[in-house]
């Protein structure tokens, strides 16, 4: 395997436990063995089977992290699904409040005490997922997928495996991307055009400065709305930058970042963002574009749903400007984002009853993204709706259902830079010198920038 070291024991996770607590972000990918790949697949050996020899429903303990109102609603739609889908099976499910790291900790605690209680569990993947991995503690999924049908339900970019080529998550949040979100009315009444090239974006800047209008809000001060903007026009001059970076294959500091920063610092010394950029928050960046008071925003395509509702058909979006002209027409087709790897539901190495857990995996992902699609309007999950026959009673609004059609085309996609780093620490190394590089100090030079953002990639 790379250069991340392997951890070889279920209590080195218990120890990952407790150092959870202190550190944040995301990414990365992990190595595991075939522990229980035998039995991941295969119909024959499923639900119906176990339940036929025993009598019984099998009894499986699932686990999710409960964040907010919306997650609760989606889980009580699944739990009342269930039985439609796994008759044979009786699923009790525990629903953990708190953040991240408090989840995350309770998943880790679990496994190391020997995985009581546990048989499926959502994961957030990226660096969260590497110590479970890396000690065989996550069960491959690929026979019982590849059985099941999974692959022609679902897009290809959902097809993203862990560093050691198995699938060990069924995939069903939100797909993303990184766009820019525009006002429509703002560009209109200034005579302007969603740019497609940077030369005509800071055409867009230049005459938006003179105005009382903040042309790009970006919520600095959170690091990774800023790093998406450097991946964005980092991937018009090489869209893999990213994964050889993640893999040691490349550096920040190579030509495609390095270009995207030296824009970055264009932009800056332009007036692009708001007065105290540094230290405005995602909870500022996304008002001041919503109420008009921005023409722009750097942001993911999670927010074009609401954006639409709010802003009606003063909203719109583009997709990264190219640094080079002459790329125009590679304009759109590659973008930052997709299925977060190694994210999703798991199924625990030990669990007594692997295909039936493997088919868990499945049903709450496939019902998850059944109600959100149906019963909330989003047409962003890894599930090909048309397809599987579901239907939403309203019309999506045009900007939805643009990127809904264009993220079935895109030609290369891979996780955002936040999501993607090999360690928690690295993702949150990398966070911190992109808030820094937003103050637009002289001290702080672009070189200076890269080279904490190269040192970064290598914390463990």
């Amino acid at each position: 395997m790379n250069k991340w070291k392997k951890l070889t024991s279920l209590a080195l996770v218990g120890i990952m436990a407790g150092s959870l607590a202190a550190c944040g972000g995301a990414g990365g990918s992990g190595d595991s063995g075939s522990s229980g790949s035998e039995s991941s697949g295969g119909t024959e050996s499923g639900a119906e089977s176990s339940s036929k020899d025993s009598g019984e429903k099998v009894k499986l303990n699932m686990l999710f992290n409960d964040t907010d109102e919306n997650v609760q609603a989606e889980m009580a739609y699944v739990m009342e699904h269930l039985p439609e889908v796994l008759p044979d099976v009786e699923v009790e499910l525990e629903m953990v409040p708190g953040d991240a790291q408090t989840y995350e900790t309770k998943v880790r605690t679990m496994i190391s005490a020997g995985g009581d209680g546990l048989d499926v569990w959502w994961e957030r993947g990226g660096s969260w997922a590497t110590p479970i991995l890396e000690s065989e503690s996550a069960l491959p999924l690929d026979d019982y997928l590849e059985a099941s049908g999974y692959w022609d339900k679902v897009i290809p970019s959902a097809k993203l495996p862990a560093e050691d080529g198995h699938t060990y998550s069924v995939p069903f949040e939100d797909i993303s991307y990184e766009i820019i979100l525009y006002n429509k009315k703002i560009f209109a009444d200034n005579n302007l055009e969603a740019p497609k090239t940077v030369a005509e974006l800071k055409s867009v800047v230049e005459t938006l400065a003179k105005t009382d209008i903040v042309p790009i809000s970006v919520g600095a001060k959170d690091g990774w709305c800023a790093a998406m903007m450097l991946e964005g026009f980092a991937y018009s001059l090489d869209p893999e930058m990213t994964e050889k970076i993640v893999n040691g294959k490349a550096k920040f500091s190579d030509e495609p970042y390095a270009e995207a920063a030296n824009v970055m610092k264009e932009l800056l010394d332009m007036g692009a963002f708001s007065k105290n950029v540094a230290l405005t928050g995602i909870d500022e960046a996304l008002p001041m574009f919503e109420t008009g008071k921005a023409a722009m925003m750097a942001n993911g395509s999670w927010a074009v749903a609401s954006g639409a509702e709010k802003m009606g058909e003063d909203f719109g979006y583009f997709y990264y400007p190219v640094i080079r002209d002459e790329d125009v027409d590679v304009y759109g087709k590659n973008v930052a984002g997709g299925v977060k790897q190694n994210s999703g539901m798991m199924v625990y190495a030990g669990t007594e009853h692997p295909d039936e857990a493997a088919a868990l995996c499945e049903a709450v992902a496939e019902l998850r993204c059944k109600y959100v699609y149906e019963e909330k309007g989003n047409p962003f999950t890894v599930y090909k709706a048309g397809d599987l026959g579901w239907t939403y009673d309203s019309d999506f609004a045009e900007p939805v259902a643009q990127l809904a059609e264009d993220m079935q085309n895109f030609e290369y996609v891979y996780g955002l830079v936040q999501d993607v780093m090999p360690t928690a620490a690295a993702s949150s190394g990398i966070m911190q010198a992109t808030s820094k590089f937003m103050t637009n100090t002289p001290d702080y030079t672009v070189d200076s920038y890269l080279e904490d953002m190269d040192k970064a990639a290598l914390e463990e």
